[in-house]
């Protein structure tokens, strides 16, 4: 998950950095992953009417919905045409944040195929994480068991 904490100020790096993912919101964190308080919009930072620094609670909407995890999809595209939301964080009975659930994943698997769009840059990630571009974990002193 692609998350902000709360006092992290916004600037050019931490834009540059929240552009490089190619998603629109970001859950902010009160201290870690199971203390959701807020959601960022890129769009909304980049609309910001003075030119002072911000920190990220300040900028953020101050409204995050939270989904169980055990709820089925039809329950979940009602919520999201209801809220008018487009991302839930996925909880489990804990209350533990398990994961993000967009209303692109949710349409997505009702129809049971992938919706590309002009920021997806491959067809199939699990294809392209398969052929490990980036060399993860390997080496000379790289060891499997």
């Amino acid at each position: 998950i692609d998350a902000i904490k709360k006092e992290q100020l916004i600037g050019p790096l931490l834009l540059d950095e929240l552009h490089k993912t190619g998603h629109s919101r970001f859950p902010v964190m009160n201290g870690d992953i199971d203390h959701i308080i807020g959601v960022l919009h890129i769009r909304n930072l980049l609309t910001l009417d003075d030119k002072t620094s911000h920190r990220a609670e300040t900028a953020m909407e101050k409204k995050a919905y939270f989904i169980n995890q055990n709820q089925k999809l039809e329950k979940a595209l009602a919520a999201f045409l209801k809220t008018r939301h487009h991302m839930f964080v996925v909880v489990n009975d804990y209350r533990e944040t398990a994961g993000l659930l967009t209303i692109e994943d949710v349409i997505e698997a009702l129809l049971g195929r992938k919706i590309l769009d002009e920021f997806d840059i491959v067809d199939d990630l699990r294809a392209l994480a398969a052929k490990n571009p980036r060399k993860n974990n390997e080496g000379k002193s790289a060891t499997n068991v």
